[in-house]
């Protein structure tokens, strides 16, 4: 009864909330099927998640082709995405070292109040902008897990809790 249940919940949902099934056609032009129909392309639902999984196929290759061919574009768009929220971040922290006040945008780090940067950061190794995002994140929502301190700073800091790896 459950499952029955669930179904029909299902559908309901599918039919209140999906677009007008296209006027064209009255059934799936696949299967040729009245079941629960997607409001895209004349398909139910079951042809039109078969087709979706085919289109990001063909447009993660077409991705990684556009990336092969324009690489300057892309790492340009990737250095402008980064400065931005790099910009963010030290704004959001006060655009200055928490220790001696010093203002140099350039030499500014991001700094983990309780250590474990090194961690974190491999966490998101392949993706920076997914690292930004995080920690512009945790600072929107008052984590109080960053501050803002000059190199100068953030080394002696790291010095000082032992947070240097040697060998």
């Amino acid at each position: 009864m459950g499952i029955d249940i669930l179904g029909r919940l299902t559908l309901f949902y599918y039919i209140c909330n999906m677009k007008k099934w296209s006027t064209k056609h009255k059934e799936c032009v696949k299967c040729n099927t009245k079941e629960i129909r997607h409001k895209a392309k004349g398909l139910c639902l079951k042809c039109y998640e078969k087709n979706r999984d085919i289109d990001l196929q063909k447009k993660r290759l077409h991705q990684i082709e556009y990336r092969k061919k324009h690489i300057e574009k892309v790492r340009k768009s990737q250095r402008d995405y980064k400065a931005k929220r790099k910009k963010e971040i030290h704004t959001l922290l006060g655009c200055e070292c928490i220790k001696c006040g010093f203002k140099d945008s350039r030499a500014l780090q991001i700094d983990h109040i309780n250590g474990g940067g090194y961690t974190e950061r491999k966490q998101y190794n392949k993706s920076p902008s997914k690292y930004y995002k995080n920690i512009l994140k945790s600072i929107i929502n008052k984590e109080n897990k960053y501050q803002l301190l000059c190199a100068n700073c953030n080394w002696i800091k790291r010095y000082e809790n032992n947070e240097i790896k040697r060998k």
